[in-house]
């Protein structure tokens, strides 16, 4: 039988559903503000555009190298741990961003390390879902974290948007939007991995 979506919510497998599902969703958010947020926020520090969408290639090469390394370091080590360190890094990133440098070779170095550890963070939470579900479940439970992860995707850049409209400065923002990250390592820590299938 084709597996459902009822099989991830079974005893046994609905608290992992709901913990890794709630964990994508809310580290997306802060991976999304950094995304969609980064260049509109350093033209606003009176930078030219042109520098700002520079600063969205340093994210994705420290993205890249992010993912790269974390790969290497999680066939050595535990994953869960692994990937609840990567996701403080992102957070700590976040804030970093936030705090209002106004160096630009000092915000390329910072948005490549929140680049680095948010994506980092992705990969982790992508392979943490093919461990924490038996492999009849694996597809269905991996698909359905993603797409609701998707909403966080499109529900952050309107927060933030949100957020800067009601009047709070970038510090308070990044913070608010960069604890997704920590949201979702709190998560992982009640997350229990299953002996392999």
């Amino acid at each position: 039988a084709k597996p459902a979506i009822a099989d991830i919510f079974k005893p046994g497998l609905g608290m992992t559903t709901v913990l890794v599902t709630a964990a994508y969703f809310t580290h997306i958010m802060s991976f999304y503000f950094l995304v969609k947020w980064v260049p509109a926020i350093v033209v606003d520090m009176g930078f030219a555009p042109t520098a700002a969408a520079r600063l969205l290639t340093w994210v994705s090469a420290g993205g890249a190298v992010g993912g790269a390394i974390f790969g290497f370091f999680a066939t050595r080590m535990q994953l869960r741990p692994l990937t609840i360190v990567t996701l403080i890094g992102s957070a700590l990133a976040i804030a970093w961003f936030g705090s209002g440098v106004s160096s630009m070779g000092l915000l390329t170095v910072i948005v490549a390390f929140a680049g680095f550890f948010t994506n980092a963070s992705i990969a982790g939470l992508y392979m943490l879902f093919a461990k924490v579900y038996p492999t009849h479940a694996r597809a269905t439970g991996t698909g359905f974290a993603i797409g609701v992860g998707r909403g966080g995707a499109a529900l952050a850049p309107i927060v933030a948007g949100y957020l800067f409209e009601a009047g709070f400065g970038l510090q308070s923002v990044a913070l608010t939007m960069g604890s997704g990250a920590v949201v979702a390592a709190v998560l992982l820590f009640f997350l229990k991995e299953r002996a392999a299938d």
